[in-house]
């Protein structure tokens, strides 16, 4: 049986985090950060999927010159990092997301997703981040160093 907006209410109980429930299909909490003041979460029912995402992750690039050397990093990091996944809206903007069945959502699953969306915002934000606005900013993977996100 897919998981209810009241059993998402619960695991957010027992998860220990304060949320707002916006409306039947929708949630919003957040955390602190140490690389930026907030991260909102959006939690979001479909028929099939419970999506959990940070959107906009960092805004779309105004520079046309930081586009490729994003989206070569974001694709990069979707390869290494586990569960998450950064896209990009139609609006240019990135988003850092978790997509799971929703049929058998449980506790250990819930609490998977916020965890790792707030483990790689922490560990990838400032590195998305200047390369969404900084022409000259260089990907980590370009560079010789050993990058471990914690997987």
């Amino acid at each position: 049986m897919a998981v209810t907006a009241e059993t998402i209410e619960s695991y957010f109980e027992q998860y220990e985090w304060s949320f707002d429930r916006l409306d039947e299909t929708h949630f919003l909490t957040g955390f602190n950060s140490d690389v930026t003041d907030t991260f909102s979460i959006y939690i979001t029912l479909a028929t099939n999927w419970i999506y959990f995402a940070i959107a906009p992750f960092v805004p779309a690039p105004e520079d046309p010159r930081c586009e490729t050397k994003l989206y070569a990093h974001l694709l990069r990091l979707c390869q290494q990092i586990n569960m998450a996944k950064f896209a990009v809206d139609s609006d240019g903007d990135v988003i850092l997301t978790v997509e799971l069945p929703r049929e058998s959502l449980d506790y250990s699953e819930f609490s998977d997703a916020l965890g790792a969306l707030s483990h790689y915002a922490d560990m990838t934000y400032e590195g998305v981040r200047a390369l969404a606005t900084d022409p000259d900013a260089v990907s980590a993977f370009d560079q010789e160093e050993d990058l471990d996100w914690g997987n």
